[in-house]
């Protein structure tokens, strides 16, 4: 038992934003060896004044990959944000690289202040309509759910497989719920018997864009997280359920954040302020981010009261979030000292044979024009099925081909395709996007949401494969062909395709210069270039392309592009 009279190692003084009781009053936080061991005065080696304290702010959902950096690099941004935990998956690196990748990724938070807290990825692949270059089956989730950070297991996406009682994803809940892990849940709108279904086996859901859509999870019994991220900005619209169902089931949430906004704005605090811009109250705001998703995971901090870990926020003014100073484990602004180190998540990922135009296009016997399902990508990761006619061209046919189908500029329609990067089968998935706006040139990435294989659409498949051999040669990233400057613009990601080898601040300028270029060549689409990575993704409807087709959400089932 400690004696009132010894000295602590610090003390802080200010409104402390007591989050256990939703009340903020004056008061002291005394800590000694990285804990928090009175809310009282107590004499001190160091004191520290601020007009407000806080616990450390918890990310409830996020994948860090989608930084563009490893995890030192991302703590050292984040945390002088007051940020100092994330609750995350790195199901980006486990459908590249398996659990070994997931691993190596685990194993880099070693080297940073943050407290990173691993939810396994579940879903790896997330279906089988699309080949990933991993996968986690329940043997491999037993192991991962037994290492010393991991908190839950991530988010269910295969939800037909679960609604069937399929035994392989049925046995990774079950070794969660063995181990009184929370099960965290991706469910886009699903409604009615079937959501009363998942809600037996899942906890959480951030996948809700609309009121109505939250507030029937709410009432099912998820706790509902809401999104603020860099394609995603749900916030907005599901802020009133704060006023509607008890807060503290709520939490907040970035799914992702690329890396220009990690550098220049942090994480989840951006989300604490937008929710007070809003109206909500700023100690709910704060609870949100705290103390609801702890107990959400049941994580020892997330709080101030004696026994917690010392992980605290010292703002000038709580509504603009003004950070004076962020304490982890009693450290007072550790990032200073902990420079971010190289990751040992590995290179040469990418792996596919150069391919040609022709390798690109859908080969059509004709007459045109010709009726074809389109996937039209419309903002916040989601897509609608449209009719759209395009024309046959036989000048650039392969051999023994009479033509083939190309895109309707002047009217968004572009083709697009989805090549197998991993060093499996080398399939081509071959379709036609809408809602692009390109006018001239190709985007493509090896960031294509949840198998990560190469995602390329443009005006042209001479362009398309420009961009995709480009991709090919430097091991993964994000590139834009220009054909008027015959210039291509690369953000090279050669760690796992995902992830730069080069510090934060160059990795963000290389991230706007590429904006920058599909900008110029006429991308308009809500989301901007992540936006695109998410046209692959076959658990979020209406209809997606993979690496083996045109893939129709709703009924999972694989459908022709050409619509008889």
């Amino acid at each position: 038992m400690s004696d009132s009279t010894d000295a602590v190692d610090l003390l802080v003084r200010g409104t402390v934003v007591d989050v256990a009781t939703g009340v903020a009053a004056e008061g002291a936080v005394a800590v000694d060896d990285g804990e928090i061991v009175a809310l009282a005065e107590r004499p001190a080696d160091r004191v520290l004044e601020a007009e407000y304290v806080t616990p450390g702010l918890i990310d409830a959902h996020t994948h860090v990959e989608l930084s563009m950096v490893p995890f030192p690099a991302y703590g050292a941004a984040v945390v002088p944000h007051g940020v100092t935990s994330v609750v995350h998956d790195p199901h980006e690196i486990a459908n590249v690289l398996g659990p070994a990748g997931v691993r190596d990724f685990d194993n880099d938070a070693d080297a940073t202040p943050l407290k990173p807290r691993l939810t396994v990825p579940s879903s790896v692949p997330a279906t089988e309509l699309q080949d990933a270059g991993g996968s986690v089956n329940p043997a491999a989730v037993a192991d991962l759910l037994d290492r010393e950070r991991t908190v839950a297991l991530g988010e269910i996406m295969d939800l037909r497989a679960v609604l069937a009682g399929e035994d392989s994803v049925h046995a990774k809940i079950e070794a969660a719920h063995d181990r009184d892990l929370t099960v965290d849940g991706h469910v886009p709108d699903v409604t009615g018997e079937d959501l009363q279904e998942l809600a037996r086996y899942l906890d959480t859901d951030h996948e809700s864009v609309a009121l109505d859509e939250a507030r029937a999870k709410a009432e099912t019994g998820f706790r509902v997280y809401l999104r603020e991220g860099s394609t995603s900005r749900n916030l907005a619209d599901l802020v009133d359920l704060v006023d509607e169902v008890d807060p503290r089931r709520l939490s907040l949430c970035t799914d992702d954040r690329n890396p220009v906004d990690v550098l220049e704005r942090g994480g989840i605090n951006e989300a604490v302020v937008r929710a007070m811009e809003l109206g909500v109250d700023p100690v709910t705001a704060v609870q949100m981010a705290t103390i609801n998703t702890a107990e959400a995971y049941d994580l020892p901090f997330g709080r101030i009261e004696p026994g917690a870990p010392a992980d605290l926020v010292l703002l000038s003014e709580l509504e603009s979030w003004s950070v004076d100073h962020v304490i982890v484990d009693g450290v007072v602004d550790p990032v200073a000292d902990s420079p971010p180190t190289d990751s040992a998540v590995p290179t040469d990922t990418v792996s596919f044979d150069p391919v040609t135009p022709a390798e690109l296009a859908i080969e059509h016997p004709g007459p045109g024009p010709v009726d074809v399902r389109v996937e039209s990508a419309v903002g916040s990761f989601r897509t609608e099925e449209r009719i759209a006619s395009v024309q046959i061209e036989t000048a650039d046919a392969p051999d023994g081909a009479e033509g083939v189908l190309v895109g309707e500029t002047e009217a968004d329609i572009l083709p697009m395709a989805v090549i197998e990067r991993h060093g499996g089968p080398g399939t081509v998935g071959r379709g036609f996007v809408h809602n692009l706006g390109l006018d001239r040139g190709a985007v493509g990435t090896t960031v294509a949401h949840d198998a990560h294989n190469l995602i390329v659409a443009g005006t042209t498949h001479e362009s398309m494969a420009a961009v995709a051999n480009h991709l090919r040669e430097i091991g993964g990233g994000i590139a834009v062909f220009d054909p008027e400057r015959e210039a291509t613009t690369t953000l090279p990601l050669p760690k796992a395709g995902l992830l730069s080898d080069e510090p934060l601040a160059e990795t963000a300028r290389s991230f706007e210069a590429v904006a920058e270029a599909a900008t110029e060549i006429g991308l308009t689409v809500p989301g901007g270039l992540l936006e695109v990575t998410y046209l692959s993704l076959e658990v979020i409807p209406a209809l997606r392309l993979t690496n083996e087709g045109l893939v129709d959400v709703e009924s999972a089932s694989y459908v022709d592009v050409v619509a008889e």
